[in-house]
């Protein structure tokens, strides 16, 4: 009798229940504000097709990147697999209609950044220009998830976040019970709020509905910050993490810090020596599970835009070279740090 041997394909994530919202997804997710921005489609739709072999299953998008495109191209990828995926998305900034002159100034900015890195910070600020933030009445909105839902491609989001808006917006009762009755009607399963962390700490004080998804910058820098919001938070709520790597600037500093670590006497000498050769798998493994391990912060989206850089923060959460307890003596001696940082620039102050 011929033996049969099937082959399946390795998943090196598993799917965690994201608060009490009914979603499921792994812990990585793919940040989709590169799209069509600083990458251009074939990029992008390569960078999508690693994340999915990796078994990243949460795509994070919004009404603006890609100069209002990044949904279209999201969508075109999740065609025939959308049932498999979480999409969210976000509403109140918008982006200015592209016209062939901007596209290829895009093109040619993306040429100038690959050359010169250096610039980066520069084409930022000229892209900012393009957006019209604050966006924020119901009209916008009603106009803004028919827009996403179209270029999706799909009949409902799974989060619609409210995109970097002021603390003004939890007092529109009009906009909030717009969006819960998108809630009821299907359009959108959860409704949350993208914003900075004091903005998000005021949300979850208020227990503001419907908002029941919190997303918001967190790094190792400012880990007590983050930390502080899970304590507010009832549990339920979907607690996302941007900008887990802070950052071209950060993720150097990221490097000194771990060396500093390495050499000094606050660690455990075997977790000093775990820390001594930094390269990108260790940042990695340090930047994402101090944000993701034991915290109650369920995902982290980074913009990976890069084959290698995919699969090294998936092996990152998959294959953690460290123990829990390493890891949060690690997040311990980081938010001593930062907690003796901050008392002395109020001394200078």
């Amino acid at each position: 009798m011929a033996l049969c041997i099937i082959q399946v394909k390795w998943n090196p994530m598993e799917a965690i229940e994201l608060g009490n919202t009914g979603l499921r997804a792994p812990q990585i997710g793919f940040g989709c504000s590169a799209v069509l921005g600083r990458s251009g489609k074939n990029e992008s739709l390569r960078a999508m097709a690693v994340a999915w072999d990796e078994g990243v299953r949460f795509f994070d998008t919004a009404r603006a990147y890609g100069y209002g495109e990044s949904e279209a191209l999201l969508g075109e990828f999740l065609r025939g697999r959308r049932h498999q995926a979480v999409i969210s998305t976000k509403f109140g900034i918008l982006a200015a209609r592209p016209t062939w002159w901007k596209q290829v100034a895009k093109a040619a900015a993306r040429k100038v950044l690959a050359t010169d890195p250096s610039t980066h910070a520069l084409l930022q600020k000229r892209a900012a220009s393009q957006f019209s933030h604050g966006q924020f009445t119901v009209a916008v909105l009603q106009q803004s998830i028919e827009e996403s839902l179209r270029k999706l491609g799909t009949e409902y989001a799974d989060v619609l976040f409210l995109h970097a808006p002021p603390a003004s917006v939890l007092e529109q009762d009009d906009l909030l019970e717009a969006l819960g009755r998108l809630v009821e009607t299907g359009k959108v399963r959860i409704a949350g709020i993208s914003a900075d962390p004091s903005v998000v700490e005021l949300a979850l004080r208020r227990r503001a509905a419907p908002l029941r998804a919190m997303q918001f910058p967190c790094n190792i820098f400012e880990i007590s910050a983050a930390l502080g919001l899970v304590k507010l938070s009832t549990g339920g709520e979907l607690l996302v993490a941007n900008q887990p790597f802070g950052g071209r600037a950060r993720v150097k500093q990221c490097g000194g810090m771990l060396e500093s670590l390495a050499a000094s006497g606050e660690l455990d000498a075997g977790i000093r020596e775990k820390l001594v050769t930094v390269d990108d798998a260790l940042l990695a493994d340090v930047m994402l599970n101090t944000i993701l391990r034991d915290t109650g912060i369920h995902m982290a989206i980074p913009a990976m835009m890069r084959a290698e850089h995919i699969r090294t923060n998936v092996r990152a959460i998959s294959e953690s070279r460290f123990e829990s307890w390493e890891i949060a003596e690690i997040r311990r001696v980081l938010q001593l740090r930062a907690s003796a940082a901050a008392v002395a620039n109020q001394a200078v102050a």
